[in-house]
C-alpha cells in the first residue's frame, strides 16, 4: 500500500483554517451579555461618563478602555468583535510558539507542525473558562486580548537571550513604551509579573553580558507606568468591596479560608487536567535524572521560570476571597509555554518524539468531547434568537410590552467548558433593555445563574 505524503504547508493551513473557523462560530453565537448592556452608551459624552466609572471603580485594565468606547457601536463592535478575535487567538498561538522556540513557525517543517497543533490543542481544551476568555467581549477583551502586549515583550525577551541584536529609535522606543504600559495594565497578576520578568531579564543579559538596545529600559518604565496607573485608582478594591462575599470572607475563620483556598486552586487544576502539576513533576524528575547536564540548558531554565511564575500567578488569585476562573488565563499561558518547552528538552535529552504522542491523545481528546462543547453554546444561541424573536413579533403587533424568559445554561462535559453567561434581565437595567428593544420587558426577576457555587 502506498504511504499518502501531505505537504507540510497544507496540514499547517488546514490546522489553521479549522482554529479559526472554531473560533468565529463560537464567538459569533455567543449573546451579547449583562456586562455590554451595563456599560454601553447612546452618545459620546455618555461613553465617557462611562469610562470614568469603569477606571475608578471597576476595572482599569488597558483594553477595558478600548472596550468600553466601541459599545458605542456595540452592535457593529459585535459583528467586527467575532472576525477579529479569532485572529487575535492564532496569534497568541503563534506567540507561545515564538517563546518556546525562539523562532517564527516553519510551514515547511512537520516538527513544527506537531508543536503547533499541540498547543492549538492544548489552548482549546485546557484555556480557564473559555466561553469567557474567548467568546465573551468583556472577558476576551480582559484576558486573552489583555494578554498580548506582555506575550510580545515575552517575543523579544526570547530574541534577545537567544543572540539576536534589535534595533533600538526613537520610533521603537515610543512603540516599546506604549506596549509596556498595556502590559502593565494587562490585568493585576500579570501586570506586576512584567515588572518581575523585566527585571530578572536585564539581570540575566548583565550577568551573560549580553548587549541590550535602549528600549528595553523604556519596557521597565512603561510597565511601572502600567502597573501604577492600574492600582492607583484603587478600582479593585472599590469592585471587590462591592460584592457581599467579601462580608463572609472577613468573618470565616482562618482554617475555613485555608479550604477555601484550596478549593480555588484544585478548580484550577481540574480545568488544566492537572498539567501544572505534571509539568513540575515532569522538570523536578528531569533535573534528578540528568542533575548539572540540564541545569545549563536554555530551554530547561526558561521551562522551569515559566513553571514558577505560573504557579505564582496562580496562588496570588486562588489567596483572594473572591476569583473568577478566567482570571487564571495568564497563569494558564504561561504553563503551555513551560509545558511545551519541557517536552522539547526531554526530546533533546531522551530522544523520545513525545510530542507526535500527545498530539495524537488531545486531537481524540478533541473529537470526543468537542460535540459536548458545542451543544451548550448552540442551545444558548438557540434561546437567545428565540427571544428576539418573541420581541421583534411584539412590536410588529405594536404590542406595549412583552414577557420574556431568561436564558438556561446546559452543562458542558467538564466544569471547566460549562457556559459562564451573565443574562442581560436583571431589574436595574431595565431602562437600557427598554431603549435597546424600545418596548417594554416583563420578566422574573431572580439572581442570574453563575452556572456555578462559590464555596463563600
Amino acid at each position: 500500500m502506498q504511504k499518502i505524503n501531505i505537504k507540510p504547508q497544507i496540514l499547517f493551513w488546514m490546522t489553521i483554517v479549522v482554529f479559526l473557523a472554531t473560533i468565529l462560530f463560537f464567538t459569533a453565537i455567543y449573546p451579547l451579555s449583562l456586562d455590554e448592556y451595563r456599560i454601553s452608551s447612546i452618545s459620546f459624552p455618555e461613553t465617557f461618563s462611562n469610562l470614568k466609572i469603569v477606571l475608578t471603580m471597576d476595572c482599569t485594565r488597558f483594553f477595558i478602555i478600548f472596550y468600553v468606547i466601541f459599545l458605542r457601536f456595540m452592535d457593529i463592535w459585535k459583528i467586527c468583535f467575532s472576525i477579529i478575535n479569532p485572529f487575535i487567538q492564532l496569534f497568541i498561538v503563534f506567540g507561545m510558539f515564538f517563546v518556546v522556540t525562539g523562532r517564527k513557525v516553519n510551514f515547511k517543517d512537520t516538527k513544527d507542525f506537531y508543536l503547533f497543533l499541540l498547543l492549538i490543542l492544548i489552548y482549546l481544551l485546557m484555556v480557564p473558562c473559555p466561553s469567557n476568555t474567548f467568546f465573551w467581549i468583556s472577558g476576551a477583551m480582559s484576558c486573552s486580548w489583555g494578554f498580548v502586549p506582555p506575550l510580545i515583550l515575552l517575543c523579544l525577551f526570547r530574541q534577545t537571550i537567544d543572540g539576536k541584536e534589535l534595533k533600538s529609535s526613537i520610533g521603537i522606543k515610543i512603540l516599546m513604551l506604549i506596549i509596556s504600559f498595556a502590559a502593565g495594565m494587562s490585568n493585576e497578576n500579570t501586570g506586576p509579573m512584567m515588572i518581575c520578568l523585566t527585571v530578572l531579564f536585564l539581570i540575566y543579559c548583565k550577568f551573560k553580558k549580553i548587549k541590550i538596545p535602549d528600549f528595553y529600559y523604556y519596557v521597565l518604565s512603561g510597565t511601572f507606568m502600567g502597573v501604577f496607573m492600574m492600582f492607583a485608582t484603587g478600582a479593585g478594591i472599590q469592585r471587590l468591596y462591592t460584592y457581599t462575599v467579601l462580608y463572609k470572607w472577613n468573618n470565616l475563620p482562618f482554617s475555613d479560608k485555608i479550604l477555601v483556598f484550596l478549593w480555588h486552586f484544585n478548580r484550577f487544576l481540574n480545568a488544566l487536567f492537572w498539567l501544572p502539576i505534571v509539568n513540575l513533576i515532569g522538570l523536578l524528575l528531569i533535573l534528578y535524572d540528568k542533575k548539572k547536564s540540564v541545569i545549563t540548558d536554555k530551554n530547561f531554565i526558561l521551562s522551569s521560570l515559566f513553571c514558577i511564575c505560573g504557579f505564582i500567578l496562580t496562588l496570588v488569585l486562588v489567596m483572594a476571597p473572591y476569583v473568577q476562573l478566567r482570571t487564571h488565563y495568564s497563569s494558564a499561558v504561561f504553563f503551555f509555554i513551560s509545558f511545551a518547552m519541557m517536552i522539547l528538552v526531554i526530546q533533546k535529552f531522551y530522544h523520545v518524539n513525545l510530542i507526535k504522542y500527545l498530539t495524537l491523545i488531545f486531537f481524540i481528546l478533541g473529537i470526543v468531547i468537542g460535540p459536548f462543547i458545542a451543544l451548550p453554546h448552540i442551545h444558548l444561541y438557540k434561546q437567545n434568537h428565540n427571544r428576539d424573536k418573541i420581541i421583534a413579533q411584539a412590536r410588529k403587533e405594536g404590542k406595549q410590552g412583552v414577557f420574556v424568559n431568561r436564558l438556561t445554561v446546559l452543562k458542558g462535559p467538564t466544569d471547566n467548558w460549562s457556559i459562564q453567561y451573565y443574562d442581560i434581565l436583571w431589574d436595574w437595567n431595565f431602562s437600557r433593555l427598554e431603549r435597546k428593544y424600545k418596548i417594554q420587558l416583563y420578566y422574573e426577576i431572580i439572581s442570574p445563574d453563575h452556572t456555578y457555587t462559590d464555596p463563600l
